[in-house]
């Protein structure tokens, strides 16, 4: 049997300055970037990735970023969990994110871990990309690109997972940000999850959006995670609520409407039985606690 506290591997390692100097390297056939490595160096340890270069970037100052320009947060690859979690700015705009980084792992992990290694990693259980998703996150991916500098395009963070533990970034490579648009007065997040022991991954996980037209849901944003190969969109439930008068009756039928747009699996942590019979709840408690926030009244 092999031991996971020893780590055997023959790989080299680059320790870039600057964001062109990590994309270069990252060409390299087999070259992977490492930042916190909470998840990273764990795979390793068991044979799940056998890196042949690491690409070390918490060490580019350029990339530590949690920013607010152009009516946009922006945060950077570098950006540790536990920095995200405590920005004044995140806090007051994006709280519901605050809350699901709060519960990954514990302190050390949070300290080391970063916002773009968590959704590269591309968990289906991952906490933190069900409210990037109802938040409509967009990832900015850049590359090398020849003479002419860093090539970049953004899409959305839906669009980014293709399975588990997989993503549509290529070789050379790598996350620069992570934006999330300012939400508009009269709107509302909430995350929910639940896990065996608080240290876990989660059983299943949820994340709900709401903006709000007086006593009506103008928009419903709901997400999901460890339901399906990737962390996924409830539109069944969104269809359900939007331009209609908010109530508990509506948020409960919707609620129960979550079965059609799931697809959960048993596993070490949990049934397909007992995650569809939870995840209703858990869109019913985060769509309250979303239109809560967003100034409604129940």
């Amino acid at each position: 049997m092999s031991s996971t506290r020893v780590i055997s591997l023959d790989c080299q390692g680059s320790t870039p300055r600057s964001l062109e100097e990590a994309l270069e390297a990252l060409k390299e056939e087999g070259a992977q970037v490492l930042a916190g490595g909470t998840d990273l160096v764990n795979n390793i340890k068991i044979n799940l990735a056998r890196p042949r270069r690491l690409v070390y970037i918490l060490g580019i100052s350029d990339l530590g970023f949690i920013s607010v320009n152009g009516g946009a947060l922006s945060i950077g690859a570098a950006a540790r969990l536990s920095a995200i979690e405590h920005d004044r700015q995140v806090i007051s705009k994006f709280p519901a994110l605050s809350e699901a980084i709060n519960v990954i792992g514990g302190t050390q992990i949070r300290n080391m871990a970063t916002l773009a290694g968590n959704i590269c990693n591309a968990s289906p259980g991952a906490d933190t990309p069900p409210i990037l998703l109802v938040l409509d996150a967009e990832v900015e991916i850049c590359g090398a690109n020849g003479s002419t500098g860093i090539q970049s395009n953004r899409l959305p963070l839906g669009g980014f997972f293709t399975g588990p533990k997989r993503t549509v970034l290529k070789q050379g490579q790598m996350v620069r940000s992570v934006s999330l648009t300012l939400p508009p007065k009269h709107s509302g997040a909430a995350f929910r999850r639940l896990a065996r022991v608080s240290l876990d991954i989660a059983k299943i996980n949820c994340a709900a959006y709401v903006e709000r037209d007086g006593d009506r849901i103008r928009k419903a944003r709901i997400a999901l995670g460890s339901v399906a190969p990737t962390p996924v969109r409830a539109p069944t439930i969104e269809n359900a609520l939007e331009g209609r008068k908010y109530g508990l009756g509506l948020i409960r039928e919707s609620a129960e409407l979550v079965e059609e747009d799931i697809a959960p699996i048993d596993d070490v942590r949990s049934t397909a039985e007992y995650r569809g019979q939870i995840a209703s709840l858990l869109v019913r408690e985060a769509l309250q606690e979303a239109w809560k926030r967003s100034g409604g009244k129940e």
